[in-house]
């Protein structure tokens, strides 16, 4: 709960036999913590319970049967806290810098075990990080039909093993394949789990990338390609998108806010309050249904799904805010800045007739992405040194695109292929190759209408003429033979 620093006495034990210590050496869980400036970045292995504790590695079972004794809302209401402690979110941050491990560590672990993990914290080991609070939250809000008030609060003293369990717990054993092409898609479904449970990615602009989207990339798209958002939005929760995105801008600024302070007063202190929202002009129903949108409460909540694999945390991006009582604790900064995306795009996708109606909306947002990828070069990309030129076509053949966009720079011509194809979480998250190499070939590679991504990057006919007979660009986007 962290509103007081209590010492809890853990048994000494020894530590972890060298096979053990082995094992977790060669798994090679790798967390990369970039740094800011021009140095590389950091690749660092994480510290799991059963190193420091001496213990066999820990399984599901035995992590919920140690969350079950303490009260739900009392180990949400800490992965809150202990988010804005640790900084995590704000600029990218995803893992507690030194002198907060070095605090924080004799509050946390018992004197034995807090000698250990400082040991391992001076060999540059990671102690907290981001993704510990997301699959610990993720398992608490899975735990239903539990009594609350009943059991007591988290102790300090157990907020350590807390997380060094959950961090054991994002861990999938890799097995090779024999298959080449097999083995890629092998690499590939088991590296995304591990990028993503603490990618590096700075909050504020996943906020500003949709809201950009929203408001400037939109209203350039030829009008036959244009989708009224806000109005599809407005029909099926019942206030305005531009409501919704001041909505999440303030609890965006507020996490920021206490961020900002990095202090132990401004954690225990960082629910958000519910009567803040009472002085606005949008009417207290319209308030009730955004608050359903990003927050949920435990005596109503109910798993709609279960996570298909450790890296899988769409139950906490759905619902990054708990609410309790008077107060919202956000449990996620990163989820809770991409909460415009998820209600604009997927929410409102969800709220449409048919699949084939859903395919199109899907479509329309792959015309944003081209067009927001336009724009991106023509604000920052130096004009002298770079020409953008958006779905070329042939002069032999207008309806033959080549490409979505080619970036002429000297003598070199860059093809770019956009690409907004959704991975779903059953097959992001599952680790099964198969399933991975499917998706791939589909939406990126072979395509099952026609070519698409690599292969309609590669056209045959295509790179003879550029690269043997060459090319040039027309004053309107075409491609001509020289």
């Amino acid at each position: 709960m962290l509103p007081t620093i209590q010492s809890e006495s853990v048994a000494s034990v020894e530590i972890a036999d060298e096979h053990d210590i082995a094992y977790w050496r060669t798994a090679r869980i790798y967390h990369a913590v970039m740094s800011i400036g021009d140095n590389a970045p950091q690749m660092q292995t994480w510290v799991p319970w059963s190193e420091v504790a001496g213990t066999a590695r820990g399984t599901i079972e035995e992590f919920h049967g140690l969350l079950k004794q303490f009260r739900r809302s009392s180990l949400l209401i800490m992965c809150s806290r202990l988010s804005v402690l640790f900084n995590f979110g704000l600029d990218g941050d995803v893992a507690a810098p030194p002198e907060v491990v070095e605090a924080w560590a004799p509050v946390f672990f018992s004197a034995a075990i807090a000698t250990r993990v400082m040991e391992r914290a001076k060999q540059q080991r990671l102690i907290f990080f981001q993704a510990q609070l997301r699959f610990l939250a993720r398992e608490v809000m899975r735990l239903q039909n539990l009594p609350d008030n009943d059991l007591p609060p988290v102790p300090d003293g157990v907020v350590g093993e807390l997380l060094f369990r959950a961090g054991e717990l994002l861990y999938r054993p890799y097995v090779k394949v024999v298959d080449p092409m097999d083995e890629l898609a092998n690499k590939i479904v088991c590296f995304l789990p591990y990028y993503e449970i603490d990618a590096v990615n700075a909050p504020p602009m996943v906020f500003l990338r949709f809201y950009v989207w929203l408001m400037a990339i939109i209203p350039r798209l030829p009008e036959h390609l244009r989708w009224d958002v806000a109005g599809l939005f407005e029909k099926q929760f019942g206030f305005t998108l531009r409501e919704y995105c001041e909505f999440i801008f303030c609890f965006f600024m507020h996490a920021t806010t206490q961020r900002d302070q990095k202090s132990l007063e401004a954690a225990v202190n960082s629910a958000l309050s519910v009567s803040t929202f009472k002085y606005t002009s949008v009417p207290g129903e319209a308030i009730e249904r955004m608050f359903d949108t990003v927050c949920f409460s435990l005596d109503t909540y109910t798993v709609t799904k279960e996570p298909a694999g450790f890296g899988d945390f769409d139950l906490v991006k759905d619902t990054p805010y708990l609410k309790y009582e008077d107060s919202l604790f956000c449990l996620d900064y990163e989820f809770a800045g991409g909460k415009i995306e998820s209600g604009a795009l997927w929410r409102v996708m969800s709220g449409l007739g048919s699949e084939n109606e859903k395919n199109n909306y899907l479509s329309f947002w792959g015309h944003v992405l081209e067009e927001y990828i336009g724009w991106l070069f023509e604000k920052y990309a130096p004009g002298e040194t770079n020409v953008f030129y958006s779905s070329p076509r042939f002069l032999d053949d207008s309806s033959r695109e080549l490409c979505d966009a080619v970036v002429v720079c000297g003598e070199t011509a860059i093809l770019i292929e956009a690409k907004i194809a959704t991975c779903r979480s059953a097959v992001r998250y599952s680790g099964d190759h198969k399933k991975m190499r499917q998706f791939l070939e589909d939406r990126l590679v072979i395509g099952k209408k026609g070519a698409v991504g690599v292969k309609q990057l590669i056209n045959p006919h295509f790179l003879f003429e550029l690269c043997v007979s060459g090319c040039m660009i027309a004053p309107t986007p075409v491609f001509m033979r020289l």
